[in-house]
């Protein structure tokens, strides 16, 4: 087995394919809300919501009361680290288009439906921190490590792209979270190798 060939496995060995759950439930530790501006019932206002950790806030339209339209919500999850999505809203259920920064390295900018990632979208993770406006959704595939396909409950599944930070990337099918089937390999070097894998075991 040649070095490039051990390289990429290597590789894939150290990459942990199934992605955290971006589905917590951001408002779980609330204690308070109260409507500070406009129509936080039928209509658009702001709204305040007190955790132990502070303030969190959401902009945006409402319906029955529920996050319903577009809208963003800022939601501390400690004293240090903030939650934030700005998308699309069904019922208080992130649902349609949206970005989601956890509040610690991770930001996805994708479809949702039923409060998971599903659908096509980009998953971006070892980031130090996340600039709101700062870089493109296209930059960021560039030049970050980052997952850049088919979603399906949170998992990577269909086609997509796995990019390292050194620049080679992974082109395949994943099935569940894990690679399987037909995919190319391509190192930064811009040699590429065609690999099977079944059910995130390497074949060849």
């Amino acid at each position: 087995m040649n070095q490039m060939i051990k390289q990429a496995i290597a590789l894939m060995a150290a990459w942990l394919i199934i992605a955290p759950s971006a589905s917590a439930q951001l408002l779980k530790d609330v204690i308070s809300e109260e409507c500070v501006y406009g129509d936080c019932v039928d209509g658009r206002g702001t709204m305040e919501l007190k955790t132990p950790w502070g303030t969190g806030k959401y902009v945006g339209e409402f319906k029955a009361a529920e996050f319903h339209g577009s809208g963003r919500l800022e939601i501390p999850l400690s004293f240090t680290q903030e939650a934030v999505y700005k998308g699309d809203w069904n019922m208080g259920i992130r649902e349609g288009r949206g970005t989601y920064w956890n509040g610690k390295d991770a930001l996805y900018i994708g479809q949702w439906r039923e409060n998971k990632r599903n659908g096509f979208g980009s998953y971006f993770f070892k980031m130090p921190r996340w600039e709101e406006n700062k870089n493109s959704e296209f930059w960021l595939r560039q030049n970050t490590e980052n997952y850049t396909g088919e979603f399906l409950n949170d998992h990577y599944h269909g086609e997509g792209v796995f990019r390292w930070e050194n620049g080679s990337r992974y082109e395949g099918k994943f099935f569940a979270g894990k690679k399987h089937g037909m995919g190319t390999f391509y190192y930064e070097t811009g040699n590429a190798r065609q690999q099977v894998w079944n059910y995130g075991k390497f074949v060849r």
